[in-house]
């Protein structure tokens, strides 16, 4: 179901910014009643159009500051589909994200680790030993410039 109207997307880029803000306060720096912001969120949420409600974490903070974006190659034939795969990786440790994508890579992964080498044992002994992985190719990242939550 789409946005009711643009006060909708407002709502939701307050939310993106600080969604620990009481509505109230929202509701104050939109300028609308906080009553008509609370029954939009329940909508929202109710539709599915929200999810549910997170925090942004400093990894570096928490000792993983090296992210790394794993490319993989899927093997046919290997006794588990792609989906699989992908859902067998989603369950390792230090692994943050998995799509299944179009092109010359069939799945990318985004890790977090204390180090390079971590990295690199995570590839090497977790996510090359999960079935129906043929082959990955990994890039770190130096700066994350803009990262979704």
């Amino acid at each position: 179901m789409p946005l009711e109207d643009e006060k909708d997307e407002l709502i939701l880029q307050e939310l993106r910014r600080d969604s620990s803000r009481s509505l109230s306060e929202i509701a104050g720096e939109l300028q609308m009643p906080r009553t008509t912001v609370q029954e939009r969120v329940k909508r929202l949420v109710n539709n599915g159009i929200i999810k549910r409600f997170t925090i942004q974490q400093d990894y570096s903070k928490l000792g993983k500051p090296v992210t790394a974006f794993i490319l993989v190659s899927f093997l046919s034939g290997s006794g588990i589909s792609q989906r699989e795969a992908a859902m067998r990786i989603a369950e390792i440790p230090d692994i943050y994200e998995v799509h299944v994508i179009s092109g010359d890579w069939d799945i990318i992964v985004k890790a977090r680790g204390e180090s390079i080498q971590a990295i690199g044992e995570l590839v090497l002994d977790r996510i090359r030993n999960v079935k129906g992985v043929e082959r990955t190719l990994t890039c770190t990242s130096f700066v994350a410039v803009k990262e979704a939550i």
